[in-house]
């Protein structure tokens, strides 16, 4: 039976897609504008367009490759066109093949049920417009169950730090979510993705394809404590960096309004 959404032209609207995937209509117009789809097949006007079903494919590829698979957006991108500058075929191969373990690991988290898109607000304080935010950013991303979403695993603790940041007075205006947050998730990105490119590319013909999965799974923990420890030191240089500037500008101003009065003083006696 032909699917109803379809138009009669056998194309699909990004609602239709949407259904079709279980993937947010504005994460697809996420997709379309970092390139990782291509332009609609048919634009018919400014707002409105039509896919064929190449592009649910592609939608649920991304989506196993994000989620699934564990990549970054630009791998994903690199993955989609073929681009070996960025990934070679071998080191895409070598990251499906740690999948499974160490996905469920990374994801699981004991004691957290999964929370439905609807009752986010209520559990978390957050509105609608700022988890939609987050899910344009990909701070969280929602799993689709017979047509619910839900929120999981991590994603539940990265919604619960942002109450208990709330709760420990750090309001958004001390930190402005809307700007600080793109800045987490670009500078993230860019390290996640050259860790995991340094990662195949050391680990390729070294280590037994059976032991990837639990080193992979040591690493990003061990690697975890690590940045944490690295940007505490980091937050103290900054802060030591800065006042050292900041006395070493007194001193200058102090120097230079001293030798102002210093020779006003001379002119008088003189």
């Amino acid at each position: 039976m032909p699917d109803k959404r379809k138009t009669r032209d056998g194309l699909y609207k990004i609602s239709d897609l949407s259904r079709q995937t279980g993937v947010p209509t504005a994460t697809i117009k996420f997709y379309l504008r970092e390139g990782l789809l291509p332009p609609a097949t048919v634009k018919t006007g400014r707002n409105m367009a039509y896919y064929d079903h190449s592009f649910v494919d592609r939608i649920r590829f991304i989506k196993e490759l994000q989620k699934k698979r564990f990549l970054p957006l630009d791998v994903i991108k690199a993955v989609l066109n073929r681009d070996e500058s960025v990934i070679s075929p071998h080191e895409v191969d070598t990251l499906v093949g740690i999948e499974g373990k160490f996905y469920q690991e990374l994801q699981y988290a004991p004691g957290l049920d999964p929370v439905p898109y609807e009752k986010v607000t209520e559990r978390f304080g957050i509105s609608c417009e700022s988890l939609d935010s987050c899910i344009r950013m990909g701070i969280v991303t929602p799993v689709n169950r017979e047509g619910v979403r839900y929120f999981e695993g991590d994603d539940l603790r990265i919604l619960d730090t942002f109450v208990s940041m709330r709760e420990a007075g750090i309001s958004s205006e001390l930190f402005p979510y809307e700007k600080s947050l793109p800045l987490y998730v670009d500078a993230v990105g860019r390290l996640v993705t050259e860790e995991l490119k340094m990662f195949i590319r050391s680990v390729n013909g070294r280590v037994d394809d059976a032991e990837l999965p639990q080193l992979a799974l040591n690493s990003v923990k061990l690697g975890e404590k690590l940045i944490g420890l690295l940007r505490r030191k980091l937050i103290l240089r900054a802060i030591q960096d800065l006042r050292s500037q900041s006395t070493a500008e007194s001193a200058l101003r102090n120097g230079t309004q001293s030798g102002v009065e210093g020779g006003g003083t001379r002119d008088e006696a003189h």
